[in-house]
């Protein structure tokens, strides 16, 4: 399978930039995509005449060639197109350096950019009576897919919704993101990722201007549903006031149900100063408290949060009291509804896989 492409850029240094381009010197017109898989199975016997399926499991990675030779815009004539050693010993340093496996973004004919990971596994020169015209090269994926990079803007004042959309090829898994958080204010912010959420009830409250009516009034809609579902409630009560944990300019809280069998989750309320409208839900669920002059990356693949420079950010930094407290940002596959209470700057950067390879 070869790759013919407009350009590609690796360890920091394009195809284009270096007077280089991509071809095809064989007749293989094959296309750089490839899935093989395995499923992992149970052994048959004379009871069981069936496999049972444990899940599967990829058996190959993606592998293509990159055929490369001096630019024809830029080299008109053959001799300019020779290779001396002094240009092949180059080529050949910017291909093999890299000890480890490196991002490549290629620019496809059609304009289309996408992202694969891996290394230069072999790199010979093409070579026609004795004279080198380029380098015949394999490069070497360490999965399965390629990858499209995708980032999403939003700035946030007050509640705002807006939708991320999740095209990757796994259409039963999830995409974790990397946030960066640009606050305006010293406040506390929620992001709730309402199709990754189990809602368990959304209705109204009447509101007044004592927030502190407000809590009761959700207090009694979280007993109300306790109740009917022979649940018992639980608060989450603040380290420092001894009181509940109000979160988000007091409009939630956090508190656990546990069932008849004694099993026990948390949960989270919060309701709408707009309209009174009220959710008590389970996961899909962040909050954090934000200052004004700490920009906040969160790395929800890797659990991690850091500052501009890459420090790590203490959870009590972020006013987290408890780790089971912290939702890992996550993209089911499909379109991603989310509301967000603040005022911010948010970034969303996200990887989708794609199986079908690099076709133009």
């Amino acid at each position: 399978m070869i790759l013919v492409c407009k350009d590609f850029n690796y360890d920091n240094k394009s195809l284009i930039n270096q007077k280089y381009m991509s071809v095809n010197f064989e007749d293989d017109t094959s296309l750089p995509s490839s899935i093989s898989r395995t499923m992992e199975t149970s052994d048959m016997n004379k009871y069981r005449p069936e496999e049972n399926g444990f899940g599967i499991t990829y058996s190959e990675v993606l592998e293509f060639e990159v055929h490369i030779v001096k630019n024809f815009d830029e080299f008109t004539s053959q001799s300019e197109m020779e290779f001396s050693n002094t240009e092949y010993e180059k080529l050949v340093s910017w291909l093999t350096s890299p000890q480890t496996n490196q991002w490549m973004e290629v620019t496809k004919e059609s304009g289309e950019k996408t992202k694969v990971k891996g290394y230069f596994s072999s790199v010979e020169p093409y070579d026609n009576w004795g004279i080198c015209y380029g380098a015949k090269c394999t490069f070497t994926c360490n999965s399965p897919f390629s990858y499209t990079s995708k980032e999403i803007e939003q700035t946030i004042s007050g509640v705002t919704n807006f939708l991320v959309n999740n095209e990757s090829s796994e259409l039963y898994d999830y995409v974790y993101p990397t946030l960066l958080i640009e606050p305006t204010k010293n406040e506390e912010i929620y992001i709730h990722n309402l199709s990754d959420s189990i809602i368990l009830e959304n209705s109204t409250i009447t509101l007044s201007e004592d927030t502190s009516s407000n809590i009761t009034a959700l207090q009694q809609k979280i007993s109300s549903y306790a109740a009917l579902n022979n649940l018992t409630v639980e608060y989450v009560i603040d380290d420092t006031t001894q009181d509940l944990k109000l979160i988000c300019d007091n409009t939630g809280l956090l508190f656990y149900m546990t069932d008849s069998y004694g099993i026990k989750n948390k949960y989270v309320a919060y309701y709408l100063k707009a309209d009174g409208q009220y959710f008590i839900c389970q996961s899909g669920f962040f909050y954090c408290k934000l200052s004004q002059a700490l920009k906040v990356k969160i790395n929800c693949k890797n659990l991690g949060m850091y500052d501009s420079l890459g420090r790590p950010v203490l959870f009590d930094t972020m006013g987290i009291q408890d780790e089971d407290e912290i939702y890992w940002l996550r993209l089911i596959h499909g379109n991603n509804s989310f509301r967000v209470m603040g005022n911010c700057k948010i970034t969303i950067s996200y990887l989708e896989a794609h199986k079908g390879g690099l076709i133009s």
